[in-house]
């Protein structure tokens, strides 16, 4: 599950890799760390294959923790957001 809390953009990444999962997270914004993993809002998800991971569930829990956008989305924030930017996550 997605941590409720406060925190800051940590880092941003055009198209961070995800080796855990194979997987490409557009529009990087890392905002905690949970354990040796950061956690951060994204696009979804590409596989290897160029499909889009989690098409069509937006909005719902599937992700490994992070907050999970549209492409179209994801783009506005990445480029709104510095690093610092306050974020909020409730439940």
């Amino acid at each position: 599950a997605t941590r409720a809390g406060y925190f800051s953009v940590l880092d941003k990444i055009p198209n961070a890799y995800g080796a855990t999962w194979n997987i490409w997270m557009p529009n990087w914004l890392g905002i905690y760390w949970a354990g040796s993993m950061e956690n951060g809002i994204h696009a979804l998800p590409i596989l290897p294959s160029g499909a889009t991971l989690w098409a069509g569930l937006l909005g719902r829990p599937v992700s490994y923790g992070c907050v999970v956008l549209g492409t179209y989305e994801s783009a506005l924030l990445y480029d709104w957001a510095e690093i610092g930017t306050p974020v909020e996550i409730r439940w």
